[in-house]
């Protein structure tokens, strides 16, 4: 089993020079066996991220598809794994600039990101996962902190 380098749950996200957020994701590739491989292909070329084994939580209703450029009415999916690397932080090959990596407690990545009471279930179900499945403690209330460039954790 893969140990995680978290002491206790906490969302990954990304910060865009522009200021919105967003994890790591994107559209699954032909090279991609699923939608678990392309979660562990983005993180690593978006975030420097190496990630552990993957676990489907469900999926969020988007009655506009905003996020996929108005595309109208469709479900996301949203998967959790925990992280088991941190790398350097280098420069995002689909945006050209080096993002900002935060880690931010599940509640706080879904206020964050907009999810709305569906998105604050799973990020409450993402914590469970990873105390259940992986034996990562339930992390106290904690300020979002930002990644070294140099990788690991402080």
């Amino acid at each position: 089993m893969e140990r995680p380098l978290t002491r206790g749950f906490r969302g990954f996200q990304l910060q865009f020079a522009t200021n919105p957020l967003a994890s790591p994701g994107g559209t699954v590739e032909p090279t991609d066996a699923s939608p678990e491989d392309t979660l562990v292909r983005e993180a690593e070329e978006e975030a420097q991220l190496t990630l552990g084994q993957v676990q489907r939580l469900g999926w969020v209703y988007d009655a506009a598809g905003k996020v996929y450029g108005g595309i109208g009415e469709c479900a996301r999916l949203r998967l959790t794994a925990p992280i088991t690397a941190i790398g350097p932080s280098a420069v995002d090959p689909a945006v050209g600039r080096r993002l900002v990596r935060l880690l931010a407690m599940p509640e706080q990545a879904a206020a964050l990101l907009g999810w709305a009471e569906q998105g604050y279930e799973q990020a409450r179900l993402a914590a469970r996962t990873a105390h259940a499945r992986w034996g990562i403690p339930l992390a106290a209330p904690s300020p979002i902190t930002e990644l070294p460039a140099e990788g690991g954790l402080r």
